[in-house]
């Protein structure tokens, strides 16, 4: 997912109001290294780093980032939420 489908999936599946600059930070890497990136910056260092700046919310959306970029959460999962709204 790109930042734009991570805000999206957080918005309409957690209900929660995304952080864009979370997304960024997470995924700063994915350019350079393709999914590759998801060696750095996603664990649980990294969600108890985010909670410290974003809270316990932005805690939950960094994990639920990680699912999403794990494949446990899809863009299919996104536009089912769009059309259930």
């Amino acid at each position: 997912m790109n930042s734009r489908q991570h805000c999206q999936a957080t918005r309409l599946l957690l209900g929660i109001r995304p952080h864009p600059g979370l997304h960024a930070f997470m995924d700063e890497y994915a350019r350079d290294l393709g999914s590759a990136h998801r060696l750095l910056r996603h664990n649980e260092e990294t969600i108890e780093f985010v909670r410290k700046v974003y809270g316990d919310e932005g805690a939950l959306e960094s994990a639920f980032h990680i699912a999403c970029d794990m494949g446990l959460v899809t863009v299919e999962d996104i536009a089912w939420a769009k059309v259930k709204r």
